[in-house]
């Protein structure tokens, strides 16, 4: 998938973040630019004392990689903020929502460095946006 798409997905999140109220930041790193972790998304609610860090990953494929390096990074950064870390999960023509998954709980190790993300453990394991902002 295109980067421009990505992050075309990864507006539609903030925006529906910031319409629940949250306060919502988009910071990507994949440009490589920065060698310290951080989400794709990170998103807070006072209200409903919530911390989110999100990792978000759009496939067309029924199965991809996602490597440990970036979920081990994404948990370091939402411990030391006190924040709850997930993988967004959009399998796109799938008429699906984002799902999302709890990290590393939810997650399913492949052979070597990675985890493998598949659509049907997504329909089993992940959970929608009312159910994360609301838990």
């Amino acid at each position: 998938m295109s980067k421009k798409r990505a992050a075309d997905y990864e507006r539609v999140l903030v925006n529906r973040f910031w319409e629940s109220g949250f306060a919502v930041m988009r910071a990507p790193s994949s440009s490589g630019t920065s060698k310290m972790p951080r989400p794709d998304v990170f998103a807070g609610s006072a209200e409903r004392n919530l911390l989110l860090a999100l990792e978000i990953k759009t496939s067309r494929q029924d199965v991809f990689y996602v490597q440990k390096e970036q979920i081990d990074g994404l948990i370091e950064f939402a411990n030391r903020i006190g924040g709850r870390p997930y993988l967004a999960v959009k399998f796109v023509g799938k008429r699906m929502d984002f799902l999302f998954l709890s990290v590393p709980d939810s997650l399913t190790e492949s052979k070597g460095e990675s985890y493998r993300i598949s659509i049907d453990n997504l329909k089993i394991k992940g959970i929608d946006y009312t159910t994360l902002i609301n838990p």
